[in-house]
C-alpha cells in the first residue's frame, strides 16, 4: 500500500536532449532502485513504477525544472530521499528540488496550467523583436492553425500566451514565454515564434519551468464550508 509521495524537480541537459520520455522514465526508475528507495509498483501481470510526470518534454528540448512524482511503499525522510537519489543521478538528469506532497494530490499532468520556455531565434533584429511583441500584446485574439500529418488544431494563440518577452543574444534574440499547458490545450513555443516572426528559424528550445495548480483540497473545503458560512 502506498505510504508516501515525493515530488522531484529535475533538469534535462544538452547531452540528453534527444532521449525520449520513456528513456527518462527508465533512468529514474533505475536510479531510485539503485538508491534502495521503496518505489511503489502497480498490480497485475506487468507492474509499472508509480512515477507520474507532467506533460512529456518534446524531443530535442532541454529543461530546467521538470516535475516527477514518486510514490513509495514506505515513508522515507525527505532529506534522506533527496540525498540518496542525488547520489544515483547525473549532471544531465540532475535533481533540482524535492518536496513531499499529499497522496491525494492530483498528478502533475492533471495539475499543470502553464509552461515557461526560452527559444533562441538567430538572425533576428532586436528592434524587430520589440515591435512584433508589442503588436502581439496589443491584439485581443490571434487565430492559429497547426497541421501535423492528418491532425489539425485551431486555437487562439493570444489567449494561450500569458506573456512573452525578449532579450538580446549573440547573433539574434532569445524569446521567453509562458504558454498554456493544461488539460484542454498544450500550446507550443515554436508556434508563437512562427506567428511573431514568419519564416524565422528557431534555435535551441528549453522548458524553463512548469506552473502547477497548487490549490489545496483541504483549503478549498475550509473556504467553502467554514469561512463563508
Amino acid at each position: 500500500m502506498s505510504a508516501q509521495r515525493i515530488r522531484v524537480w529535475f533538469c534535462k541537459g544538452e547531452r540528453v536532449r534527444y532521449i525520449s520520455h520513456l528513456d527518462v522514465l527508465r533512468f529514474w526508475e533505475r536510479a531510485i532502485r539503485r538508491a534502495g528507495l521503496p518505489l511503489s509498483y502497480s498490480q497485475g501481470f506487468t507492474p509499472h513504477p508509480k512515477l507520474a510526470f507532467a506533460a512529456p518534454l518534446p524531443l530535442g528540448f532541454t529543461a530546467e525544472r521538470e516535475v516527477m512524482d514518486v510514490t513509495l511503499d514506505a515513508r522515507v525522510p525527505v532529506d534522506d530521499f533527496a540525498r540518496r537519489i542525488r547520489e544515483e543521478s547525473t549532471d544531465d538528469l540532475a535533481v533540482v528540488a524535492v518536496e513531499e506532497v499529499a497522496l491525494s494530490a492530483p498528478p502533475p499532468q492533471a495539475a499543470m496550467l502553464w509552461a515557461d520556455y526560452s527559444v533562441v531565434v538567430p538572425g533576428l533584429d532586436p528592434a524587430g523583436a520589440e515591435t512584433a511583441i508589442q503588436d502581439f500584446n496589443q491584439r485581443e485574439t490571434m487565430p492559429w492553425r497547426e497541421e501535423r500529418g492528418e491532425r489539425i488544431r485551431e486555437y487562439d494563440l493570444r489567449a494561450a500566451t500569458a506573456w512573452v518577452r525578449w532579450r538580446p543574444a549573440d547573433g539574434g534574440v532569445i524569446l521567453s514565454m509562458r504558454m498554456q499547458a493544461d488539460q484542454s490545450l498544450t500550446a507550443r513555443p515554436e508556434a508563437l515564434a512562427a506567428a511573431l516572426f514568419p519564416g524565422a528559424e528557431c534555435g535551441p528550445i528549453a522548458r524553463d519551468g512548469i506552473v502547477l495548480d497548487e490549490r489545496s483540497h483541504a483549503r478549498e473545503l475550509w473556504r467553502r464550508y467554514g469561512q463563508y458560512q
